[in-house]
């Protein structure tokens, strides 16, 4: 629609109109007016209506309205950021061509980078009108597509105690009671339970294997020497313990370990981490045990399974189980109200609430998490309240 043909010394719709109006219905040429007055655009969602549409706003234009799509409309969240090409037509949106979805997070990268673009666009061609902008500039919008996919491909992810890479720790078991009565005797370990494990060369033999949490209790000062800072550029895991009530205990999950007669197996999210627990075991445990090898684990934590893929590996869980996470995770979520958050210049968002200058960050904030727990809503049917949030902070936007 926006490729200028020298030929025909216009765009190709426009050119179409114009010589040849006679071969279409004054409804198809009003909506052919619409689709080359149209651009590409990205796009903020302020509302969804499944089976329906969105209502969207332009983020640089402040256009607004109701975008009539049925397909994008089960896809879309709210918050979400898109980019798409949508023409006016008769009171509605409609897209045209893909749409790709991005993160909230990458908001403020768009806007940054869009205004630069248009800044260099301005100057060189004193033209300040955006329509004509998006439509001669419209491989701007797919190299800010492909530089995020790129941020994201080179994101680092990090754990508390260095980069995130699964990895297994092997140790020979020399004495499996020693080992299983020092464990009981350590704070450090959780009990699972039991499994049977195959062992053998055809591995027809079963044998009996004990599991266990690795946690932090206890060693707390111990893996300070390996504790990461706070990342420049990078998304931050930490699987932190909570009690019955849904509120941090303090204790972090750092590993999971498999014990039987044979082999003692430690798998853990961070290289720094099986570096630790190889000597940190090999003293606690002295003669029982016996190193042998650190193996790291392929992954890739970009990859995501589709809905469908995800119901197949897992059963739903039940009634009551859906009752109990959701009445968890709102106490976890409420409880967040009172921590302090480094996007809220290190206030907690109920603090954030009554600084008039830290509130538009607050908003942002809470719009994020409203991003975050619909998609959950949508995808695992969890319906965790936000406006039991919103009401515990007394702001509305």
């Amino acid at each position: 629609i926006d490729f200028y043909f020298d030929e025909l010394g216009d765009r190709f719709l426009g050119w179409v109109i114009d010589n040849y109006p006679e071969r279409f219905t004054e409804v198809e040429l009003e909506e052919m007016r619409a689709q080359a007055d149209s651009h590409l655009d990205i796009y903020e969602v302020l509302d969804v209506f499944p089976g329906k549409g969105s209502y969207i706003k332009s983020l640089f234009t402040k256009d607004e309205g109701f975008l009539k799509d049925i397909s994008s409309s089960f896809g879309l969240v709210k918050w979400d950021i898109f980019l798409t090409r949508c023409y006016f037509f008769q009171g509605n949106y409609y897209a045209t061509g893909e749409c790709s979805r991005f993160s909230l997070a990458e908001k403020e990268f768009i806007i940054n980078r869009m205004n630069k673009a248009r800044s260099d666009y301005s100057s060189l061609f004193a033209d300040t009108d955006y329509a004509m902008f998006a439509k001669n500039n419209w491989d701007i919008f797919y190299q800010i597509e492909r530089e995020i996919n790129e941020r994201i491909r080179n994101k680092k992810v990090y754990t508390n105690y260095g980069e995130f890479q699964p990895c297994e720790v092997h140790f020979k078991v020399n004495n499996i009671q020693n080992i299983l009565v020092k464990i009981k005797s350590l704070d450090e370990f959780n009990f699972i339970g039991t499994s049977a494990a195959k062992r053998g060369q055809k591995k027809t033999k079963k044998i009996m294997r004990f599991e266990f949490d690795w946690t932090t209790q206890g060693i707390q000062s111990e893996l300070d020497s390996i504790k990461t800072g706070e990342p420049e550029d990078g998304l931050m895991l930490a699987t932190h313990q909570l009690d019955d009530t849904g509120n941090k205990t303090g204790i972090e999950g750092i590993g999971n370990l498999y014990v039987d007669k044979l082999k003692f197996r430690l798998k853990t999210n961070s290289l720094e981490l099986a570096e630790f627990a190889r000597r940190h075991f090999t003293d606690v445990f002295g003669e029982t045990i016996t190193f042998k090898r650190i193996q790291k684990l392929n992954y890739n934590i970009h990859s995501r399974n589709t809905v469908d893929e995800i119901s197949k590996e897992q059963e739903m869980p039940t009634q009551n189980e859906l009752e109990l996470i959701q009445e968890i995770g709102e106490k976890y979520y409420l409880s967040l109200l009172d921590q302090e958050v480094p996007a809220l210049n290190n206030m907690s968002p109920r603090e954030a609430s009554k600084d008039p200058a830290t509130r538009p960050l607050l908003i942002d904030w809470l719009k994020g998490l409203e991003n975050h727990l619909e998609r959950e809503r949508r995808n695992k049917g969890l319906d965790i309240s936000m406006q039991k949030i919103i009401k515990e902070l007394g702001i509305t936007w």
